[in-house]
């Protein structure tokens, strides 16, 4: 291992110590909460830099590569999950809070469809909606449009629902724990996106294929390379069902955008 390989790993080592510890203590006290997003805003501004982008790339140990991308991942995924929690807590209590994080999450949606804009009459599903639903609230608001979110952890369900109470009460927003195949108006969605922190995301995919209707768009948050520190990265779709018709690469975002039509109709699709 050169040192160039030895500072990524060590750093990357770090940052697997600071979030495991960090995420025990908010476990066992919330005021902890301050050093955790603090920890989770300074994570994002290391995978946005391109010094050690070229690190991470350049590193040719893909076993001690994969090991740390893999729990990197997975612990990660649980941090932002517990910030949300707390920051959805926070504005219930009448305390506004913010992070460098969140603004950049928000940020990406308004570029999330590109030319397929979303408008009043259309119906938005995000998969994995968590407990600090911006994505649901600034789409209803920007567009009009119906938004459902579904989560599987019930603590997120219920606080995304009450925080919708309180930010947007008069938008047709739905929040709920069932499931793709449990939604019973799942062929009016027009638009879907997906959370780039669920794991078995391309599995739900498949799942949606024949529960939509033809024209459905579906938006894929990833993250590939040293991304994929912070999210699940990108996979191949079936073949001769989900078509990616686009890649948006957002190098100042923390997470890159995959656009998947149904085969049949993504043919020729060029301005997506």
């Amino acid at each position: 291992m050169n040192n160039l390989e030895k500072e990524i790993s060590v750093i990357l080592h770090k940052y697997l110590l600071n979030f495991e510890t960090l995420y025990e203590k908010v476990l066992e006290n919330s005021d902890c909460i301050d050093a955790l997003e603090a920890l989770v805003d300074e994570y994002s501004q290391f995978i946005l830099n391109p010094v050690f982008r070229r690190l991470y790339e350049d590193w040719e140990d893909e076993v001690i590569k994969a090991h740390l991308t893999k729990r990197l991942q997975f612990i990660s995924a649980q941090c932002v999950k517990q910030v949300e929690v707390i920051r959805a807590q926070r504005l219930l209590d009448g305390k506004a809070s913010t992070s460098g994080y969140f603004d950049n999450i928000e940020h990406c949606i308004n570029e999330e469809f590109g030319q397929c804009h979303i408008t009043e009459n259309d119906k938005l599903l995000l998969v994995g909606s968590g407990a600090y639903p911006m994505t649901l609230i600034q789409v209803a608001k920007e567009t009009g449009a119906s938004v459902i979110g579904i989560d599987i952890d019930p603590t997120a369900v219920d606080l995304g629902q009450r925080i919708v109470k309180v930010l947007a009460p008069n938008e047709d927003i739905e929040i709920t724990e069932r499931t793709v195949n449990q939604l019973v108006d799942i062929k009016t969605v027009t638009h879907i996106i997906f959370s780039s922190t669920i794991p078995i995301k391309y599995d739900i995919l498949e799942q949606l294929y024949d529960l939509t209707n033809e024209n459905v768009v579906v938006a894929m948050r990833f993250g590939d390379g040293i991304k994929a520190l912070f999210n699940y990265p990108s996979k191949e779709t079936s073949l001769g069902k989900w078509q990616c018709v686009d890649k948006r690469i957002q190098p100042n975002q923390i997470f890159d955008i995959a656009l998947y039509r149904k085969a049949a109709i993504g043919v020729g699709v060029a301005d997506v």
